[in-house]
């Protein structure tokens, strides 16, 4: 079936609800002071070394990013260098140790914030299922949550829920188990950095789905061995830096499946993305739609919120069209996302 509408999810669509901003993600952890786990105990100590940050004085700190932060040990990997008593050698491999950490901390975060909270997802499906608009609807999501995952799964039980790639649960029985997409019954939901439910197998070059769960959010401290071959399993999840490793196989078949459905989609509607600078992947990718089909889809940005300045909102409306080639086909609308949820943008 053919899709008229694709749905872009960013980071405000998670924040509506509930899901911390990436600025408040090191705020929200440290906020009764430091947490004297593993995972607590190293970042406290990476944080003084690198940063000269005491967590156990939260009221007074002012936190990098995780975008500065994960940016820093990205550049320090991938050009095989390393800091005074952080090394990268195999025997001690400190900084692959403290990006693998940071990763558990965004799923841990967002597991505590977001365990029974996603009532405007739920609504957004909801009216796309009343109004018969579901199956000419995909979705491509930037977030790691399960929120869209789970009110597609819950709401729509006419239908299969498919990423884009095959997950070993195909053939596998018991709690973990996945229907397999069916032809002509399947809501498309193309999860470009990874998801906190994937875990990757290195070994057998292998991906599992684990329905309904934020698995990652707890390997730290529960290593999960492949049902295959037994090698521990890792997260498939791309942090927010400005040098994404997109090199994994299952990603790069999202991304291209996500490219085809954008060729034929009559609108694109962006959710709570404000189209940052350091999102090149993906403006590469709108651009490749953008130029092979030959036209420019009609585009909707709802990112709107109370107390949102009106200056900010110039600078998104600004980048949103010296990107795109036909100017008139960009609708920058007054609207947040609990409104497009429930109303939709009436096109």
């Amino acid at each position: 079936m053919a899709i008229d509408e694709v749905i872009f999810l960013g980071a405000g669509a998670s924040a509506a609800d509930g899901a911390p901003i990436q600025s408040r993600l090191f705020n929200d952890y440290f906020a009764n002071g430091p947490h004297r786990d593993a995972i607590g105990n190293s970042l406290s100590q990476f944080f003084m070394d690198f940063f000269g940050i005491d967590t156990a004085n939260h009221p007074n700190i002012n936190f990098p990013t995780f975008e500065e932060i994960l940016g820093i040990l990205e550049l320090s990997i991938n050009r095989n260098e390393s800091f005074k008593n952080y090394p990268l050698i195999p025997q001690t491999p400190k900084i692959q140790n403290i990006r693998e950490q940071l990763i558990f901390l965004i799923a841990k975060i967002l597991k505590s914030k977001l365990e029974n909270n996603r009532v405007n997802h739920d609504a957004l499906v909801h009216r796309l299922k009343s109004r018969s608009l579901l199956k000419k609807t995909a979705f491509i999501s930037l977030n790691y949550d399960i929120l869209i995952d789970n009110a597609l799964t819950d709401i729509h039980d006419f239908m299969d829920l498919g990423y884009g790639v095959n997950f070993t649960n195909f053939d596998m029985q018991g709690e973990w188990r996945w229907h397999k997409p069916g032809q002509n019954r399947t809501i498309n939901l193309f999860k470009l950095h990874g998801s906190l439910n994937w875990l990757y197998c290195p070994t057998c070059v292998s991906l599992t789905i684990t329905p309904k769960e934020k698995t990652v959010s707890t390997m730290a401290e529960e290593p999960i061995p492949c049902r295959s071959c037994q090698t521990q399993m890792i997260p498939i999840i791309i942090p927010p830096t400005f040098f994404k490793v997109m090199s994994n196989h299952f990603l790069q078949q999202i991304w291209r499946e996500a490219e085809q459905t954008l060729m034929a989609t009559k609108r694109i509607v962006f959710c709570g993305y404000s189209f940052p600078d350091a999102d090149v992947h993906i403006k590469y990718l709108l651009k490749r739609v953008e130029v092979n089909r030959g036209t420019t889809p009609e585009i909707y940005i709802i990112n709107n919120h109370d107390g949102k300045e009106d200056n900010i909102k110039e600078q998104e409306k600004e980048r949103y069209e010296r990107f795109f080639s036909d100017k008139g086909k960009i609708h920058y609308l007054e609207m947040s996302f609990q409104q497009f949820c429930q109303n939709g943008v009436r096109p």
